[in-house]
């Protein structure tokens, strides 16, 4: 179900604002505007391009 949260009421319980947003778009509303929280499923990368963010691993790690 969408839900129009104000800011104070996302920040209180951004667990259930995420796990709303799984199933339907999440709207937060803001005295200029709005921010709209969404679940895109499937939004992986690949293990060569995750493997080339800094920190993620060391030179002697094996895959």
């Amino acid at each position: 179900m969408e839900k129009v949260w104000s800011r104070k009421e996302a920040e209180a319980d951004a667990a259930t604002l995420f796990d709303a947003a799984r199933m339907t778009p999440q709207t937060i509303q803001e005295n200029d505007g709005k921010l709209v929280v969404r679940f895109e499923p499937g939004a992986r990368i690949p293990v060569s391009e995750w493997a080339v963010l800094p920190g993620t691993l060391e030179d002697d790690d094996v895959l």
